[in-house]
C-alpha cells in the first residue's frame, strides 16, 4: 500500500502542478488571464504544505515511524483546506473578476480581457482528477497509519 500511496502522492503533485500553472500565468504576456480570485495566501501555502505532507511521507517511507504517516495524515487533511479554497473559486462564479471599468466613456468601454479570471481557464476536469487522487490518497494515507494495510 506504500508504493500505492507514494505513487498517489506523485500523480497529485503532477496534476497539482498542471493547475497550479494557470494560477501562476495570469497577468502573463502569454496569457489572456489578467487576475485571479484564489488568495495570495493560498496560493503560496497550499503548494508549500503539499511538498511538506509528501516530504513527511518520505521521511515514514525512511524510518518506518507511524508517528510519520498520522503527521502525513493530518497535514493532507490541512492541505485541502487551501484545495476547498482554490477548487470552489476555480468552479464557482463568473469569468470576470469584475465588469471592465469605462476608461474615456461610453464609447471606450475598456478591454474585457483585463479582467478575465484565470480559473475559468482551468479544465473542469484537472480539478475533478485532482479531488479524487486526494480522497483516496487520503484513505491510503489513513489505512497506512492505523495499520490496516502494509
Amino acid at each position: 500500500m506504500s508504493i500505492l500511496v507514494t505513487g498517489l502522492f506523485v500523480a497529485q503533485l503532477l496534476v497539482g502542478g498542471y493547475l497550479y500553472s494557470f494560477v501562476l500565468g495570469a497577468g502573463q504576456r502569454s496569457s489572456n488571464a489578467r487576475a485571479t480570485r484564489i488568495p495570495d495566501l493560498v496560493a503560496f501555502v497550499h503548494p508549500l504544505a503539499a511538498i511538506v505532507t509528501f516530504s513527511c511521507w518520505l521521511a515514514y517511507l525512511a524510518n518506518d515511524d507511524k508517528t510519520f504517516a498520522w503527521a502525513t495524515f493530518a497535514l493532507l487533511l490541512l492541505t485541502a483546506s487551501g484545495g476547498a479554497v482554490m477548487a470552489l473559486k476555480t468552479l464557482t462564479g463568473s469569468p470576470v473578476v469584475d465588469r471592465p471599468s469605462p476608461r474615456q466613456g461610453i464609447l471606450d468601454p475598456g478591454d474585457p480581457a483585463e479582467v478575465r479570471v484565470a480559473e475559468k481557464q482551468i479544465p473542469r476536469a484537472a480539478v475533478a482528477v485532482h479531488g479524487l487522487i486526494f480522497l483516496v490518497l487520503t484513505v491510503g494515507t489513513l489505512l497506512v497509519a492505523l495499520d490496516a494495510v502494509d
